[in-house]
């Protein structure tokens, strides 16, 4: 459970909020300014509040009725920041394994060699920081923060900065650690998509004008991504939706152009890359790629056609968002006339298609061990 009732000052600028979450992954969003660093450095005893209280895994960090204020050492928490403050003198082993050896024996709760298979940075460990890429990096960050065995990772936006490709691949990882670990996590991102993949809960922070020069910043609405999208009022900037399903490689169709994926009973047609038969993978599809049709279906070119029944509509200001199951849940995008049009309503049988060529997958080098 991460519990925050606090005010903080920095200079022109003051945060009051208060939000609880006891999810496996709570996500922080809002638009520049907003506070959500200077939350996460509350959180790391970097920041001092004006008042108010934090407690975490039921212990307090901070109490200004109590005069209690934890030092950051005493917290044991994880943090990756988006720059990753790797030490540049160091080799990767060395990066990785400098909280490690700086933690009480009795706290260690996570091997070093499982947290280098989890991340696959074994074919790393040899190499100096200069020479990796910004993903590889990234989980070297990650991999560092993991090793302190913290009671909370702090990520603040590990996403940005990185092309799609490498974005796509480290979000896999961060879903893994989701899955595979029992480490709660509180991630910062200005992008709706990356929370709504990840979290499981998310505070939506708003900022205003307070006086001249000063800023005022406070809790908007707290809740599941998707309750809160249609407060955020910043959908269209705020990197859209899109789906993920995990699935295994089962049929590689050189000839045509694709392989196969199947996640339970559904069957995923995408772009043949480096897909290897007997893999596990995750696919992202964009929820303004899928198209859907009513009634009966005419032959069409796309390979992926799927039928199923639509659960769930959130109205938007300039779009419906439609959630149909399909044997798994999809999001679809479609304009609020395409809506009216259709006739879509909750409980309607339609039809979802999606382009090969609209699909994206990562492979993990050793998701399948």
């Amino acid at each position: 459970m991460i519990y925050l009732d606090f005010g903080l000052e920095r200079g022109n600028f003051v945060f009051q909020g208060q939000f609880s979450s006891s999810s496996k992954v709570t996500g922080l969003m809002g638009p520049s300014g907003s506070g959500k660093t200077s939350i996460l450095l509350a959180l790391a005893g970097v920041l001092r509040p004006q008042k108010g209280s934090i407690r975490v895994e039921g212990r307090d960090f901070f109490d200004s009725g109590q005069g209690i204020n934890l030092p950051p050492e005493e917290r044991r928490l994880g943090v990756v920041f988006q720059d990753d403050l790797l030490f540049p003198h160091l080799s990767v082993r060395d990066n990785l394994l400098f909280g490690y050896r700086r933690t009480v024996e009795t706290q260690r709760k996570l091997k070093p060699e499982e947290i280098f298979a989890l991340l696959d940075l074994e074919p790393l460990l040899d190499r100096g920081v200069g020479d990796l890429s910004g993903g590889e990096a990234r989980r070297v960050a990650l991999g560092r923060a993991l090793l302190t065995s913290p009671c909370l990772l702090l990520l603040d936006e590990p996403l940005t900065g990185l092309d799609l490709m490498l974005r796509d691949r480290l979000l896999a990882y961060l879903l893994r650690l989701k899955n595979e670990l029992d480490i709660p996590m509180i991630y910062v991102s200005h992008n709706f998509s990356d929370l709504s993949l990840l979290a499981d809960e998310s505070v939506l922070l708003t900022v205003e004008q307070a006086g001249k020069n000063g800023k005022r910043s406070r809790v908007a609405a707290f809740g599941d991504p998707f309750r809160i999208l249609p407060v955020t009022g910043q959908f269209s900037s705020a990197g859209g939706v899109e789906n993920l399903i995990r699935g295994e490689v089962v049929e590689a169709r050189p000839g045509c152009g694709y392989a196969v994926v199947k996640s339970g009973d559904l069957l995923i047609r995408i772009p043949l890359n480096d897909n290897y038969v007997g893999a596990e993978c995750y696919v992202t599809i964009r929820a303004d790629e899928i198209i859907l049709a009513v009634e009966s279906l005419p032959r069409v070119s796309a390979r992926n056609v799927w039928t199923g029944r639509i659960e769930e509509i959130i109205y938007l200001e300039n779009m419906a968002l439609v959630t149909v199951n399909v044997g798994r849940k999809i999001r679809a995008e479609v304009t609020l006339e395409a809506a009216r049009e259709l006739g879509l309503r909750p409980g309607m049988i339609v039809h979802a298609l999606v382009k090969v060529r609209s699909m994206r997958s990562v492979v993990l080098d050793r998701l399948n061990r």
